[in-house]
C-alpha cells in the first residue's frame, strides 16, 4: 500500500520557471507577466489569483486576464511590483530601461 499522502508537507511552495510555463500553456496569459506578477510568490497564491481572473472574466480573452493580472499584481504589491523589490540590485542599462517602462524609474 502506498502511503504517499498529497498534503503539505510544510515546506514552501514558491514559483519558478516551469510553474509559470505551465500556467502559461493552459490560460494563455503571457509568461513574462506571470513572471513579473509572481516571482519569489508562493504557487498557491498565485494558482488562486490567476483562478480568480479566470473565474471572474470567463468570456474574457488571455490578453485581457494579462492585463488584470498586471492590475492585479500592482495593487496588491506582488513580484517584482512588490516595494523594494528592485532594491540592492546592481541594475544594467537594460534593467534601468525596464525599471522606467514600468515605471519605477
Amino acid at each position: 500500500m502506498d502511503n504517499r499522502s498529497l498534503a503539505h508537507d510544510g515546506q514552501p511552495r514558491f514559483t519558478d520557471e516551469a510553474f509559470f510555463t505551465e500556467v502559461s500553456e493552459l490560460t494563455g496569459i503571457e509568461h513574462r507577466a506571470l513572471r513579473r506578477a509572481f516571482t519569489g510568490e508562493r504557487k498557491d497564491l498565485a494558482l488562486d489569483t490567476v483562478k480568480r481572473i479566470v473565474a471572474e472574466n470567463l468570456d474574457a480573452t488571455p490578453e485581457t486576464w494579462t492585463e488584470k493580472l498586471i492590475e492585479h499584481a500592482k495593487s496588491e504589491g506582488l513580484g517584482e511590483y512588490r516595494p523594494g523589490y528592485w532594491d540592492g540590485y546592481e541594475l544594467t542599462y537594460e534593467h534601468n530601461d525596464f525599471l522606467r517602462s514600468i515605471g519605477r524609474l
